[in-house]
């Protein structure tokens, strides 16, 4: 009798200790794969400075600025083995403004930066763990930027925009509420623009600190 029982919690203790293991070995919910599209909302915050010049004079300006930003978004995921591997494109329009003072030689200038909106294309890496995934995300941001103020040093009022291309790297932990919907929670950095924005009497040389940090929650649809 001791001999069975011995033999009957040797196969229990076995049992428990493979179960996690076969578990772990076993494929994600293929729930997660496929094409989805979803809508976000979140806040984008910066604090930035740049670098001018004016008739060789090096001065500069900086300024910190916040706003809302929502979006639509959409993506295909693909499952290889446990992990997921998947791309997604979003477009976002934002309300963020940065106030900005500062100048260089004779000018000064007071101004309000703006992203009025944004779109970004991202491979993801995630890591199904049942219904919730954590995933890092990574790629390129395409976007446009607004300066309008005032330059003393004879320029008066100005306005500038341009369109510009950076980078953006995150991460986030997306959760399925069911077999089609699913809820999000993503931070992203949004890397300094290629190109710089300069009043009519100033060029900008370096800029600062990027488009900002980003926080967004979203809701997807899985269509099979």
């Amino acid at each position: 009798m001791k001999l069975r029982n011995s033999i009957g919690l040797a196969a229990v203790a076995t049992a428990m200790i493979a179960a996690p293991l076969v578990a772990e070995a076993q494929p994600a919910n293929p729930y997660w794969e496929g094409f989805y599209a979803g809508l976000n909302a979140g806040g984008l915050w910066n604090q930035t400075s740049a670098a001018i010049s004016e008739n060789n004079t090096i001065g500069g300006f900086t300024g910190t600025g916040s706003g809302f930003v929502g979006g639509g978004q959409a993506g295909y995921n693909y499952l290889i083995g446990p992990l997921l591997l998947g791309g997604e494109i979003d477009f976002q329009g934002s309300t963020q403004t940065t106030n900005v003072t500062g100048g260089a030689g004779p000018s000064t200038i007071a101004a309000q930066e703006a992203v009025p909106w944004f779109a970004t294309f991202r491979a993801r890496v995630g890591y199904p763990i049942g219904s919730v995934m954590p995933y890092i995300t990574g790629g390129a941001v395409w976007g446009h930027q607004t300066l309008n103020g005032y330059d003393t040093a004879g320029g008066g009022y100005f306005n500038a925009s341009n369109n510009f291309w950076t980078y953006t790297v995150g991460g986030g932990v997306e959760g399925h509420i069911d077999d089609r919907w699913s809820a999000k929670l993503e931070y992203l950095y949004l890397g300094t623009p290629d190109t710089s924005l300069s009043t009519p009497n100033t060029s900008a040389v370096t800029a600062g600190s990027g488009v900002g940090n980003l926080i967004r929650v979203g809701l997807n649809y899985k269509f099979y």
